[in-house]
């Protein structure tokens, strides 16, 4: 009922290679890892936490959602682990620690090289950084994706984590459609590092080579006291559109902590800057721990970081952040944040029970975490109207608050990170590539989210997976250019699959411009 509800439809990229790691994403079941660190990592780990990796193995095994439905375990791997975190550091000897794993070379694990637990201290919820990572994703920010899963280390109790994928060159040729090791790069801002010249040595070069020149010019366009304009300068450098569009959702879901957030001494903070295969930096979000918290109902302008501010007293670029806020806007409702953030409350509970007890590092109670919720749903509710202040406009109708997680999900698409393949041009001109967005099941109806950059017919299909897939669903539908949702009814065959069990798909979407159709597989979860 929990899966139904949570839309959790594990997709692949719309490059239509397959994606191993959707299972290790979806945010509407939790997993289990067990892993097993001998003495001598522990007491290594206990001494020097964030030094060098420890080695260890790993196992893995998906559930039906519950802590009585966990299937059976992945064969023990080798793994490297190290902790992690600042405010949310917790040691290892007693704490609810976070960590970080890498998987080696000869033997990834579902293709990823790395994995991020983190251990939502900061976060009595459980929901922030889920929400936060859907809604940059539904956006187009070629953000994170995340699932949950619940840790065991030796065989005790640690507790509900929050799995986060990295930006490492896996992920990022997944993205951005493809990752040049001696060309592209991944670099990580954190506690203030901003695009100062004589400064950038403060990012953290995560990905690609040495010759951090594409930085250095970024930087300097960024600073440049004379620009003819700034946001010609500096777009020549970076996808602003992109960058907006992640700033809108920062400053939306309350994140003080990242790029956007405003002055402290530590800020800038949590993101990213990653080059696509065009050569543009993009800005990515990291750390959405303290989003949906009523201290921090941002303002939409004001104090940030470089880039941000000097957007702002750019009218071109300015023009672009307010178009980024009015999408924000529309999205929002088609989200469903509060319906997101009971349902995924619900289906984490029974784990935050387990936790409360069989472990003793677990730091929220059932009532605090309810209270916790309680705010991130008023945040959710008190959000939309702040906007349309700021815009100065009525705003789109927002969705009824719900009591509890409905049992027959009217639709809360899952967002899984785009892939965002270099833009065509028309006479120079960047064109935006077609795109396939979220995909959910409304009822017995598939939807599925689309870009196309043209009007004309789109024709939807979808096959049950194999060589000789049974056609359950098709629609055609003439649409005018721009970002649209298919709809088709699901086959009376495919709705009995569905009730004896999860149902994969091939989902192809024929575009004008386009002459390959646009292709991903999605897990449809039992009815």
């Amino acid at each position: 009922m929990l899966a139904a509800c949570l839309g959790a439809l594990a997709l692949l990229p719309a490059t239509g290679a397959a994606d191993e790691a959707e299972v290790v994403y979806d945010p509407a079941t939790v997993s289990v890892v067990d892993l097993q660190l001998p003495q001598a990592a522990i007491e290594a780990l206990e001494a020097d936490p964030e030094g060098a990796y420890q080695k260890g193995t790993f196992s893995f095994a998906r559930s039906d959602g519950s802590p009585d439905g966990v299937g059976t375990f992945s064969a023990p791997q080798e793994v490297e682990v190290r902790l992690k975190g600042s405010a949310s550091f917790r040691p290892l000897d007693t704490g609810k620690s976070a960590f970080k794993l890498k998987f080696p070379k000869a033997g990834p694990f579902f293709g990823l090289r790395k994995m991020t637990l983190n251990n939502m201290v900061e976060d009595p919820s459980m929901t922030h950084e889920t929400l936060a990572f859907a809604l940059h994703r539904a956006l187009g920010v070629p953000a994170s994706r995340t699932g949950f899963v619940y840790l065991k280390i030796n065989g005790e109790h640690f507790g509900v984590y929050m799995d986060v994928e990295n930006y490492d060159k896996v992920a990022m040729a997944k993205k951005l459609g493809a990752f040049d090791d001696d060309v592209q790069h991944v670099y990580e801002g954190e506690n203030g590092a901003d695009l100062e010249p004589g400064r950038v040595a403060d990012f953290e070069l995560d990905e690609g080579p040495g010759d951090i020149s594409d930085l250095e010019g970024l930087a300097a366009a960024v600073t440049d006291p004379d620009p003819e304009p700034w946001s010609t300068a500096v777009g020549a450098r970076a996808d602003l559109e992109e960058m907006t569009r992640m700033w809108a959702a920062e400053k939306y879901s309350g994140q003080f902590d990242g790029y956007a957030g405003g002055p402290a001494p530590d800020h800038p903070n949590n993101y990213f800057l990653a080059t696509g295969t065009d050569g543009l930096f993009r800005m990515l979000p990291w750390g959405q721990d303290e989003t949906w918290k009523e201290e921090n109902h941002l303002p939409f302008d004001g104090e940030a970081g470089l880039m941000f501010e000097g957007c702002l007293a750019d009218n071109a670029c300015e023009a672009l952040y307010e178009g980024a806020l009015e999408t924000l806007q529309t999205t929002v409702p088609t989200l469903k944040l509060d319906q997101m953030a009971v349902c995924t409350a619900e289906m984490l509970a029974p784990w935050q029970q387990l936790e409360e007890e069989e472990s003793t590092r677990f730091e929220y109670d059932a009532g605090e975490i309810s209270d916790a919720v309680a705010e991130t749903r008023s945040f959710i509710a008190s959000r939309p109207d702040e906007l349309a202040d700021f815009l100065g406009n009525a705003g789109p109708t927002q969705p009824a608050p719900v009591d509890s997680c409905p049992a027959d999900e009217p639709e809360v698409p899952i967002v899984t990170s785009l892939v965002q393949m270099p833009p065509p041009t028309e006479q120079g001109v960047a064109v935006k590539a077609a795109t396939l967005g979220h995909v959910a099941r409304k009822g017995k109806r598939l939807r599925v989210g689309v870009f196309s950059p043209a009007a004309g017919s789109l024709k939807l299909t979808a096959k049950t997976t194999g060589r000789r897939g049974t056609l359950v669903c098709s629609s055609r539908t003439t649409v005018a250019a721009g970002t649209t949702t298919l709809s088709c009814r699901l086959s009376r065959a495919a709705i009995e699959a569905l009730e004896d069990g999860p149902l994969r798909l091939v989902i192809r979407v024929h575009v004008p411009t386009d002459p390959e159709p646009l292709t991903r597989q999605a897990r449809l979860p039992r009815l």
